[in-house]
Protein backbone atom coordinates (compact mmCIF):
# COMPACT_ATOMS: atom_id res chain seq x y z
CA UNK A 1 0.00 0.00 0.00
CA UNK A 2 1.32 3.56 -0.90
CA UNK A 3 0.68 6.02 1.74
CA UNK A 4 1.76 8.83 -0.37
CA UNK A 5 -0.86 8.46 -3.08
CA UNK A 6 -3.11 11.68 -3.36
CA UNK A 7 -6.22 11.20 -1.71
CA UNK A 8 -9.35 12.88 -3.27
CA UNK A 9 -10.56 16.46 -1.65
CA UNK A 10 -13.29 14.75 0.79
CA UNK A 11 -14.77 15.61 4.41
CA UNK A 12 -15.11 12.11 5.02
CA UNK A 13 -12.10 9.92 5.62
CA UNK A 14 -10.99 6.55 3.56
CA UNK A 15 -10.28 3.29 5.01
CA UNK A 16 -6.73 4.16 4.69
CA UNK A 17 -7.04 7.32 6.44
CA UNK A 18 -8.82 5.49 9.21
CA UNK A 19 -6.05 2.58 8.85
CA UNK A 20 -3.39 5.26 9.83
CA UNK A 21 -5.34 7.29 12.56
CA UNK A 22 -6.11 4.12 14.60
CA UNK A 23 -2.55 3.21 14.14
CA UNK A 24 -1.72 6.46 15.69
CA UNK A 25 -3.59 6.55 18.29
CA UNK A 26 -3.05 2.57 19.34
CA UNK A 27 0.74 3.40 19.39
CA UNK A 28 0.83 7.22 20.56
CA UNK A 29 3.54 8.46 17.64
CA UNK A 30 3.44 8.43 14.08
CA UNK A 31 6.82 6.42 14.35
CA UNK A 32 5.34 3.26 15.90
CA UNK A 33 2.45 3.74 13.49
CA UNK A 34 4.56 3.27 10.75
CA UNK A 35 6.71 0.93 12.28
CA UNK A 36 3.38 -1.29 12.96
CA UNK A 37 1.60 -0.49 9.71
CA UNK A 38 5.33 -1.40 8.22
CA UNK A 39 5.57 1.53 6.10
CA UNK A 40 7.75 4.74 5.73
CA UNK A 41 7.50 7.64 8.85
CA UNK A 42 6.94 10.11 6.15
CA UNK A 43 4.39 8.19 4.56
CA UNK A 44 2.25 8.19 7.84
CA UNK A 45 2.75 11.90 8.52
CA UNK A 46 1.43 12.90 5.05
CA UNK A 47 -1.73 10.90 5.44
CA UNK A 48 -2.44 12.40 8.54
CA UNK A 49 -1.54 15.61 7.25
CA UNK A 50 -3.97 15.37 4.65
CA UNK A 51 -6.71 13.73 6.25
CA UNK A 52 -6.68 16.89 8.83
CA UNK A 53 -6.71 19.45 5.99
CA UNK A 54 -9.66 17.63 4.19
CA UNK A 55 -11.54 17.21 7.57
CA UNK A 56 -11.46 21.09 8.33
CA UNK A 57 -10.13 20.07 12.11
CA UNK A 58 -6.99 18.50 13.86
CA UNK A 59 -6.74 15.17 15.04
CA UNK A 60 -3.56 15.99 17.62
CA UNK A 61 -2.14 18.78 18.84
CA UNK A 62 2.11 18.59 18.67
CA UNK A 63 3.45 19.23 21.52
CA UNK A 64 7.14 19.37 22.97
CA UNK A 65 7.38 16.75 19.90
CA UNK A 66 4.63 14.42 21.00
CA UNK A 67 1.11 13.43 20.15
CA UNK A 68 -2.35 14.43 21.90
CA UNK A 69 -5.31 13.08 20.96
CA UNK A 70 -8.22 16.07 20.30
CA UNK A 71 -11.71 15.46 21.69
CA UNK A 72 -12.66 14.81 18.17
CA UNK A 73 -10.24 12.39 17.45
CA UNK A 74 -11.44 10.84 21.01
CA UNK A 75 -14.48 10.51 19.54
CA UNK A 76 -13.56 9.52 15.94
CA UNK A 77 -11.52 6.66 17.73
CA UNK A 78 -14.26 5.12 19.75
CA UNK A 79 -16.44 4.74 16.40
CA UNK A 80 -13.62 3.20 14.68
CA UNK A 81 -12.95 0.44 17.37
CA UNK A 82 -16.52 -0.08 17.15
CA UNK A 83 -15.90 -0.51 12.93
CA UNK A 84 -12.68 -2.91 14.23
CA UNK A 85 -14.49 -4.82 16.21
CA UNK A 86 -17.28 -6.02 13.90
CA UNK A 87 -14.64 -6.88 11.26
CA UNK A 88 -12.61 -8.79 14.03
CA UNK A 89 -16.50 -10.73 14.21
CA UNK A 90 -16.39 -11.17 10.57
CA UNK A 91 -12.90 -12.96 10.79
CA UNK A 92 -13.61 -14.78 13.53
CA UNK A 93 -16.89 -16.09 11.72
CA UNK A 94 -15.21 -17.00 8.98
CA UNK A 95 -12.98 -19.02 10.59
CA UNK A 96 -15.25 -20.52 12.56
CA UNK A 97 -17.39 -21.42 9.06
CA UNK A 98 -14.32 -22.66 7.41
CA UNK A 99 -13.01 -25.39 10.62
CA UNK A 100 -16.75 -26.25 11.39
CA UNK A 101 -17.18 -24.63 14.84
CA UNK A 102 -20.20 -22.23 14.06
CA UNK A 103 -23.43 -22.74 13.05
CA UNK A 104 -25.50 -26.17 13.47
CA UNK A 105 -26.32 -29.58 11.23
CA UNK A 106 -29.97 -30.30 11.23
CA UNK A 107 -30.45 -34.24 10.08
CA UNK A 108 -33.94 -35.71 9.86
CA UNK A 109 -34.37 -39.13 7.96
CA UNK A 110 -36.61 -42.00 7.38
CA UNK A 111 -36.59 -44.42 10.32
CA UNK A 112 -34.92 -47.00 8.49
CA UNK A 113 -32.29 -45.17 7.93
CA UNK A 114 -31.96 -43.93 11.53
CA UNK A 115 -31.24 -47.34 12.67
CA UNK A 116 -27.38 -47.44 12.04
CA UNK A 117 -26.65 -45.99 8.84
CA UNK A 118 -27.50 -42.26 9.52
CA UNK A 119 -26.15 -42.52 12.86
CA UNK A 120 -22.74 -44.27 11.79
CA UNK A 121 -22.25 -41.22 8.86
CA UNK A 122 -22.96 -38.72 11.86
CA UNK A 123 -20.38 -40.64 14.15
CA UNK A 124 -18.11 -40.50 11.32
CA UNK A 125 -18.67 -36.56 10.69
CA UNK A 126 -18.53 -35.91 14.43
CA UNK A 127 -14.69 -36.99 14.04
CA UNK A 128 -14.09 -34.19 11.58
CA UNK A 129 -16.25 -31.50 13.07
CA UNK A 130 -15.90 -31.71 16.67
CA UNK A 131 -17.16 -28.73 17.57
CA UNK A 132 -20.40 -28.52 15.54
CA UNK A 133 -23.89 -28.92 17.35
CA UNK A 134 -25.90 -32.00 15.56
CA UNK A 135 -29.32 -32.19 15.83
CA UNK A 136 -30.72 -35.79 14.64
CA UNK A 137 -34.08 -37.29 14.17
CA UNK A 138 -35.47 -39.86 12.87
CA UNK A 139 -39.53 -39.03 11.45
CA UNK A 140 -41.88 -40.78 9.16
CA UNK A 141 -42.39 -39.67 5.69
CA UNK A 142 -45.57 -37.19 6.78
CA UNK A 143 -43.31 -35.67 9.39
CA UNK A 144 -40.35 -35.41 7.89
CA UNK A 145 -40.39 -33.01 4.43
CA UNK A 146 -42.48 -30.43 6.24
CA UNK A 147 -39.58 -30.30 8.45
CA UNK A 148 -37.06 -29.87 5.47
CA UNK A 149 -39.63 -27.45 4.16
CA UNK A 150 -39.79 -25.33 6.32
CA UNK A 151 -37.44 -25.81 9.41
CA UNK A 152 -34.25 -23.91 8.86
CA UNK A 153 -31.14 -25.18 7.51
CA UNK A 154 -32.48 -28.93 7.78
CA UNK A 155 -31.45 -32.07 5.35
CA UNK A 156 -33.25 -34.70 5.00
CA UNK A 157 -32.69 -38.17 3.64
CA UNK A 158 -35.26 -40.39 3.14
CA UNK A 159 -35.75 -43.88 1.20
CA UNK A 160 -39.15 -43.00 -0.67
CA UNK A 161 -39.92 -40.38 -3.37
CA UNK A 162 -40.69 -36.95 -2.94
CA UNK A 163 -41.95 -34.24 -5.46
CA UNK A 164 -42.59 -30.67 -4.50
CA UNK A 165 -41.01 -28.07 -6.32
CA UNK A 166 -39.38 -25.68 -3.35
CA UNK A 167 -37.52 -29.10 -2.26
CA UNK A 168 -33.96 -30.18 -4.24
CA UNK A 169 -34.21 -34.40 -4.45
CA UNK A 170 -30.51 -35.84 -5.26
CA UNK A 171 -30.58 -39.70 -5.02
CA UNK A 172 -27.27 -41.10 -3.28
CA UNK A 173 -28.28 -44.84 -3.30
CA UNK A 174 -30.27 -47.52 -4.51
CA UNK A 175 -31.14 -51.33 -3.05
CA UNK A 176 -33.30 -54.01 -3.51
CA UNK A 177 -36.21 -54.94 -0.93
CA UNK A 178 -35.47 -57.88 1.09
CA UNK A 179 -37.33 -60.38 2.87
CA UNK A 180 -36.99 -61.58 6.26
CA UNK A 181 -38.02 -64.25 8.73
CA UNK A 182 -37.26 -65.96 11.80
CA UNK A 183 -33.86 -67.44 11.80
CA UNK A 184 -33.84 -71.01 10.02
CA UNK A 185 -36.92 -70.11 8.10
CA UNK A 186 -35.96 -69.21 5.05
CA UNK A 187 -32.29 -70.76 5.26
CA UNK A 188 -32.42 -73.38 2.58
CA UNK A 189 -34.39 -70.42 -0.11
CA UNK A 190 -32.04 -67.66 -1.84
CA UNK A 191 -34.68 -65.72 -2.72
CA UNK A 192 -38.41 -65.18 -2.64
CA UNK A 193 -41.73 -63.85 -4.95
CA UNK A 194 -44.83 -63.09 -4.23
CA UNK A 195 -46.27 -66.06 -5.09
CA UNK A 196 -44.46 -67.98 -2.48
CA UNK A 197 -44.87 -65.07 0.56
CA UNK A 198 -48.67 -65.72 -0.11
CA UNK A 199 -48.10 -69.25 1.20
CA UNK A 200 -46.61 -68.10 4.41
CA UNK A 201 -47.42 -66.33 7.14
CA UNK A 202 -47.50 -62.74 6.81
CA UNK A 203 -46.50 -59.35 8.03
CA UNK A 204 -47.74 -56.47 6.47
CA UNK A 205 -48.26 -53.00 6.45
CA UNK A 206 -51.03 -50.30 7.33
CA UNK A 207 -51.57 -49.30 2.93
CA UNK A 208 -51.30 -45.58 4.22
CA UNK A 209 -47.61 -45.95 4.27
CA UNK A 210 -44.94 -45.85 2.17
CA UNK A 211 -44.01 -49.08 2.77
CA UNK A 212 -47.82 -50.52 2.48
CA UNK A 213 -47.59 -48.37 -1.08
CA UNK A 214 -44.82 -50.80 -2.07
CA UNK A 215 -46.17 -53.79 -0.98
CA UNK A 216 -49.31 -53.10 -3.17
CA UNK A 217 -46.86 -53.06 -6.38
CA UNK A 218 -45.30 -55.87 -5.20
CA UNK A 219 -48.86 -57.92 -5.05
CA UNK A 220 -50.24 -55.97 -8.47
CA UNK A 221 -50.66 -59.44 -10.07
CA UNK A 222 -51.14 -61.56 -7.21
CA UNK A 223 -53.32 -61.12 -4.14
CA UNK A 224 -52.58 -59.24 -1.46
CA UNK A 225 -52.47 -62.11 1.35
CA UNK A 226 -54.05 -61.51 4.32
CA UNK A 227 -51.73 -60.90 7.41
CA UNK A 228 -51.08 -61.97 11.26
CA UNK A 229 -50.28 -58.37 11.71
CA UNK A 230 -50.24 -54.80 10.58
CA UNK A 231 -47.69 -52.37 11.41
CA UNK A 232 -46.25 -48.91 10.22
CA UNK A 233 -42.72 -49.28 10.01
CA UNK A 234 -39.84 -52.04 8.74
CA UNK A 235 -37.91 -51.90 11.99
CA UNK A 236 -41.62 -52.99 13.89
CA UNK A 237 -41.68 -55.63 10.83
CA UNK A 238 -38.23 -57.10 11.77
CA UNK A 239 -38.93 -57.46 15.62
CA UNK A 240 -41.64 -59.06 14.57
CA UNK A 241 -40.23 -61.84 11.86
CA UNK A 242 -37.35 -62.41 14.93
CA UNK A 243 -40.13 -63.68 17.37
CA UNK A 244 -41.14 -66.13 14.52
CA UNK A 245 -44.35 -64.16 14.21
CA UNK A 246 -44.20 -64.29 10.12
CA UNK A 247 -42.06 -63.39 6.55
CA UNK A 248 -42.03 -59.57 5.98
CA UNK A 249 -41.09 -57.36 3.13
CA UNK A 250 -38.74 -54.54 4.36
CA UNK A 251 -36.06 -51.98 3.00
CA UNK A 252 -32.48 -52.38 2.33
CA UNK A 253 -31.60 -50.05 4.69
CA UNK A 254 -32.70 -51.23 8.20
CA UNK A 255 -30.90 -54.20 8.26
CA UNK A 256 -27.70 -54.56 10.24
CA UNK A 257 -25.37 -56.87 11.55
CA UNK A 258 -27.07 -57.81 14.46
CA UNK A 259 -30.44 -57.90 12.49
CA UNK A 260 -28.93 -59.92 9.65
CA UNK A 261 -27.57 -62.37 12.35
CA UNK A 262 -30.59 -62.92 14.16
CA UNK A 263 -33.05 -63.02 11.24
CA UNK A 264 -32.87 -65.39 7.93
CA UNK A 265 -32.70 -62.17 4.87
CA UNK A 266 -33.13 -63.20 1.47
CA UNK A 267 -33.58 -60.67 -1.64
CA UNK A 268 -37.11 -60.47 -2.84
CA UNK A 269 -37.34 -61.69 -6.81
CA UNK A 270 -38.95 -58.56 -8.49
CA UNK A 271 -37.64 -56.43 -10.89
CA UNK A 272 -36.45 -52.54 -10.47
CA UNK A 273 -40.33 -51.48 -9.14
CA UNK A 274 -39.32 -53.14 -6.07
CA UNK A 275 -35.86 -51.25 -5.25
CA UNK A 276 -35.85 -48.64 -3.20
CA UNK A 277 -33.25 -45.55 -3.05
CA UNK A 278 -32.00 -43.43 -0.32
CA UNK A 279 -32.10 -39.57 -1.66
CA UNK A 280 -30.94 -36.44 -0.19
CA UNK A 281 -33.68 -33.42 0.71
CA UNK A 282 -32.71 -30.24 0.88
CA UNK A 283 -34.66 -26.72 0.48
CA UNK A 284 -34.50 -24.99 -2.69
CA UNK A 285 -33.93 -21.51 -1.07
CA UNK A 286 -31.74 -22.65 1.35
CA UNK A 287 -28.06 -24.44 -0.75
CA UNK A 288 -26.36 -26.93 1.43
CA UNK A 289 -23.64 -25.80 3.71
CA UNK A 290 -20.01 -26.53 3.34
CA UNK A 291 -20.23 -28.69 6.91
CA UNK A 292 -23.88 -30.52 5.20
CA UNK A 293 -21.77 -31.08 1.64
CA UNK A 294 -19.50 -33.48 4.24
CA UNK A 295 -21.60 -35.15 5.80
CA UNK A 296 -23.27 -35.83 2.85
CA UNK A 297 -19.74 -36.87 1.36
CA UNK A 298 -19.98 -39.23 4.32
CA UNK A 299 -23.15 -40.54 4.15
CA UNK A 300 -22.65 -41.41 0.22
CA UNK A 301 -19.56 -43.41 1.31
CA UNK A 302 -21.79 -45.51 4.30
CA UNK A 303 -24.37 -46.43 1.79
CA UNK A 304 -22.27 -47.67 -0.77
CA UNK A 305 -20.24 -49.48 1.97
CA UNK A 306 -23.74 -50.99 2.97
CA UNK A 307 -25.60 -51.88 -0.08
CA UNK A 308 -22.00 -52.94 -2.20
CA UNK A 309 -22.18 -56.60 -1.00
CA UNK A 310 -25.95 -56.83 -1.63
CA UNK A 311 -27.02 -55.32 -4.48
CA UNK A 312 -26.35 -55.44 -8.63
CA UNK A 313 -27.31 -51.80 -9.68
CA UNK A 314 -25.68 -48.32 -8.19
CA UNK A 315 -27.35 -45.34 -8.82
CA UNK A 316 -25.49 -42.06 -10.02
CA UNK A 317 -25.21 -39.30 -7.36
CA UNK A 318 -23.56 -35.99 -7.12
CA UNK A 319 -23.47 -32.77 -5.20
Amino acid sequence: MNYDDEIPHSRTMSLRQIEVFRAIMMTGSISEAARSLYVAQPSVSRVLQVTESRLGFLLFERMRGRLYPTPEAKRIFEEVMRAYEGIERVDNLVRSLSDGSSGKLNIVCSPSLGVHLVPLAIARFHAEFRQLPIQFEPLTHNHLVPRVLFGKGYIGVSMFEVEHPNIVTMPMESGQVLCVAKKGTLARRRALDPKQIAGMPWIDYEHDTPLGRIVGKVFRNERRPEPIVRVRSAISACTLAREGVGVAIVDPFCIDDAMRDALDVVPLRADDAHRLTASLLYSHIEPLSNAARRFVEILHVVLTAHLAPRRSVRSGWDV
